[in-house]
């Protein structure tokens, strides 16, 4: 009986080691099949008033745009009422802060008005995306009348 036994026992061993080692390899398998992040696109949209801003100004735009996370390109499209704009910049913080500078999307020059919507795009930066899709970003709309922000508003992402 003592023989059966141990050959029992060498039999389940031998069992057990080769399912350690074939699920050893399955788990090598699954680590070297990297999968790729799908690549997202976005649909941005801001509402641009003086909620943020602490005026009493009438003035309301909405900024309309798309990221794409493959080419890296936002753009956008702004349309304001009420408001005669010298100064409308796309800035990078956290909400109640001047910003950072991401860039100037319009500037009064003594040009001829704004033709609507005004439109434009932009290729981002690592940095610059990664702050887009925190949430970070915002509009800020001056007059002449105030170097402050007249109206102002945070971009919302949503996926497509």
């Amino acid at each position: 009986m003592g023989f059966k036994n141990f050959r029992f026992y060498v039999f389940m061993l031998a069992v057990f080691t080769c399912l350690s080692m074939t699920a050893c390899e399955k788990e090598k398998l699954a680590e070297e099949a990297k999968i790729e992040p799908p690549v997202r696109a976005y649909v941005i949209t801001a509402r641009i008033d003086k909620k943020g801003t602490n005026t009493t100004s009438e003035g309301v735009a909405v900024l309309k745009g798309t990221y794409d996370e493959q080419s890296k390109v936002f753009a956008y499209a702004i349309e304001y009422e009420n408001i005669s704009p010298a100064l409308i910049t796309l800035r990078s913080g956290l909400k109640g802060s001047a910003g950072e500078l991401i860039r100037e999307v319009y500037k009064n020059d003594n040009q001829v008005p704004l033709k609507q919507p005004l439109t434009g795009s932009l290729n981002l930066t690592p940095l610059q995306e990664r702050n887009l899709l925190k949430g970070l970003w915002f509009v800020a709309m001056c007059t002449n009348i105030s170097a402050a922000p007249e109206i102002s508003g945070s971009l919302t992402l949503k996926q497509k």
